[in-house]
């Protein structure tokens, strides 16, 4: 796998064309559509961060052409790292390490930091995707409690929320796209005989019929 990294705006449409091609599945009038295994709702798209996370080289790519990019151009230079786990973490450890800053992250079922993040730190917050938004908003409410200073952007692989922001905080995604979240009983695609799974343990079904 190669990557142009001597120019930035060909190595980010690279890396979206990736993710596409290999970590991307969105429903197409297809047999088998997605479940979220957080929150239990359907979707007609998602994407599959193992996939990513997976491939160090992919990983580094987005960290210095998306991520570090942003943070650049704000000239924000934060103490701490912060995600939530699983998901986050191997993303936040590397981007943290990249950038010289500690790495901490918040249990989404607790909503408990136990890092020592203090008063007037500065954080900024990364995430692997963004749907509901749920388990990243939780970390922003709990960093507030800290009276931490959040730096804008919320940083993301993935964000398919259709907003721009959260609690007020702006959101950059290396991949951003609307996607459609469903209750169970709501949902199109099971009106049109599609049958809901789990994503991860489904990948290889579902992306044959991709």
């Amino acid at each position: 796998m190669s990557f142009n990294s001597n120019n930035m705006d060909t190595s980010i449409l690279y890396i979206e064309k990736l993710m596409q091609a290999n970590a991307l599945w969105q429903y197409n009038n297809s047999g088998l559509h997605v479940q979220t295994a957080k929150s239990g709702l359907h979707s007609d798209s998602y994407l599959n961060t193992d996939i990513v996370v997976s491939n160090p080289q992919l990983v580094e790519e987005i960290i210095k052409n998306v991520f570090c990019k942003e943070l650049n151009i704000r000239n924000i230079k934060p103490d701490w790292i912060v995600t939530y786990p699983p998901e986050g973490i191997a993303l936040a450890y590397a981007f943290a390490r990249q950038i010289g800053a500690k790495m901490a992250y918040i249990d989404p079922k607790t909503e408990e930091c136990n890092f020592e993040i203090r008063e007037g730190d500065s954080v900024v917050v990364i995430g692997d995707d963004i749907y509901s938004g749920g388990s990243i908003k939780k970390a922003i409410m709990t960093l507030r409690g800290l009276e931490a200073k959040i730096e804008g952007p919320l940083l993301s692989i993935g964000n398919f929320s259709g907003t721009e922001s959260l609690l007020g905080v702006e959101i950059v995604s290396a991949i951003s796209q609307k996607g459609n979240l469903y209750d169970k009983n709501d949902c199109p695609m099971c009106k049109e005989g599609s049958k809901a799974v789990l994503p991860r343990p489904n990948w290889n079904a579902l992306l044959k019929i991709k």
